[in-house]
Order: structure tokens, then sequence, then C-alpha cells
């Protein structure tokens, strides 16, 4: 028992240290989202409805994300690189455009959630003013020791010919691997300066490479159809199969016929 007395703790002594957390909640991505605020009102009390209260809590969301550093950083770069047009953080591709092209030339976005797939490649849930999108990032990406050790929540990265791909439309994920990663600012960096930005390298941004052609469509039109073509396959029947055909045409002979050819 003197070893439980040890463990006695004065209640004025947790409450110094044990504390509720007061930073901002944010929702989780998609229409889960939504049931995750109406849980988090009826919780708090509130008297706003659940659709205020989650169109607040998604525009705190939106004002952290988007006025983060990475985020600042992401724009002092592009601006000062001249990356896109009158160097503008708005005039890149927005990830609500991935469901109509296969190419995205120039993406800024935030990464709000990153798991591995247990092959070692990452998935990532991407987020710019836009929307928010699924992606898969190869594990190049991860080993290489300029990019690698800042991905994570609340990262900003910049891709440059990044390709989408859809398996059960309308969702869209984005197929991230080395050669599409210019930079990556780490969620822990510094509020960027002027100095700063200037002293980074000036990024080379491959042109838009166009969607290749779909060489299965077209060794399809090259080959000849199927049903025109003569068949070779042979009728390969087991040991069971052959007995119980020659059982049945055994069966349907007379006993003269058996005589006949069996002598």
């Amino acid at each position: 028992m003197d070893a439980w007395k040890g463990l006695q703790i004065e209640e004025d002594v947790l409450e110094s240290f044990l504390k509720k957390c007061d930073s901002s909640s944010s929702l989780i991505p998609g229409p889960v989202g939504n049931v995750q605020a109406a849980i988090m009102n009826r919780i708090s009390n509130d008297t706003r409805t659940t659709q205020q209260f989650a169109e607040e809590v998604a525009k705190a969301t939106y004002e952290r994300d988007f006025n983060s550093n990475p985020w600042k950083w992401a724009e002092m770069y592009i601006e000062h690189h001249d990356i896109v047009t009158d160097g503008d953080i708005n005039n890149v591709n927005q990830l609500h455009t991935a469901k109509s092209v296969s190419t995205l030339h120039l993406v800024a976005c935030i990464v709000k959630e990153c798991h591995p797939n247990g092959l070692g490649d990452m998935k990532l849930t991407l987020k710019d003013p836009t929307a928010t999108t699924k992606a898969s990032l190869h594990n190049k990406v991860l080993k290489d020791p300029n990019f690698g050790q800042h991905i994570g929540v609340g990262c900003v990265m910049i891709l440059n010919n990044v390709r989408t791909f859809s398996v059960f439309p309308p969702n869209c994920y984005l197929n991230i691997v080395l050669p599409n990663v210019i930079k990556v600012f780490a969620a822990d960096i510094c509020p960027p300066t002027k100095e700063l930005v200037m002293e980074t390298q000036k990024p080379v941004i491959r042109p838009l490479v166009l969607e290749e052609p779909n060489i299965a469509e077209i060794m399809r039109k090259l080959r000849k159809p199927h049903h025109l073509q003569p068949s070779t396959s042979k009728v390969n029947l087991n040991p069971l199969r052959s007995f119980v055909l020659m059982f049945t045409i055994f069966d349907t002979f007379k006993l003269e016929d058996c005589n006949k050819y069996f002598g």
C-alpha cells in the first residue's frame, strides 16, 4: 500500500497542467464532416443550429489553413519565381478541375491527412481553396532528402504535371511521383520573409505533358476481332469426362452392333 500512496496527487496540482484544449477544431474532409459537426454541436450545448455551427467551423478551418506559414511561403515562392501568370497563386490549377483533365500542370495544396498504405507508399488527402481530393504518394518522394522529411499533415506541396485517375467516377485521385514534386514547405516552417524567399533556387517547371496515346486502344484496333478469328483451341477432356462420354456412346449401341464392331 505504501507504493500506492506515492501516486496520490492533489486536485489543485492536476488542474495546473490538465487544461482543456482551446485550439479551434477542424472538420473531417468530406461528407463525414457533417456528422462530426452535428456531434460537436450537440456536445457544446450551443444555441446555434448544426448548419450554422458547421459553417463557422469550416470558415475557421479555411482561415487557419490558408493563413498558415507554409501557405504564405508558397504564395511568396510562386510570386518571386514567377511560376504562373502574374506570379499569383490563384492562377495555379485548382483541384476541383482534376475530374475533367488528365494532367494538372501546376498545383499548390495542403496535406490534410497522410497514412502509409503498407507497401511503402503513402495515401494523402490534399486541399486547396476549391476542393479536397485524395492522392497516392510514391515511396521515392518519401525517401528523397529534399522532400521526404518535410511531408506531413499541414505541409504545403507544389506539384508539376501530376496525373489524375478515376477508378469509380466521380471520385478522382492524384498520382504523385518524384518528378511531380517541385517544393515542399513543412508544417512547422518559420514565417516567410522576402530575404529568405530570395535565397531559394528557381525551380525547373516542365511544360504541360499532352495526353499520351492509349496504346491498348491502338492495339485493339490492329487485332482482328475475336469473333472473326478461327478457333484453334482443342478440346481437352480429362480422363473422367472421357470415360463418361465413352460409356454414353456405348450405351446407345445395340448388342449386335457391339458384336459387329468389337467381334
